[in-house]
């Protein structure tokens, strides 16, 4: 596969946690071989189509 044509512009946003929420995300994350930041965007991009689905 060509990464180059698959390219998607990114951005970074930040997320406040408390520590105790986010040791939690990482062991979730960690229990799915993924990225705590992985595992977030996941989520946004589940639940906004979800939304995208219901219209």
């Amino acid at each position: 596969m060509n990464k180059k044509s698959e390219s998607v512009e990114r951005t970074v946003i930040s997320v406040s946690l408390s520590v105790n929420d986010k040791q939690k995300l990482k062991e979730l994350a960690n229990k799915h071989e993924m990225t705590a930041s992985a595992l977030l965007s996941q989520w946004i991009k589940e639940k906004y189509q979800e939304e995208i689905d219901k219209a």
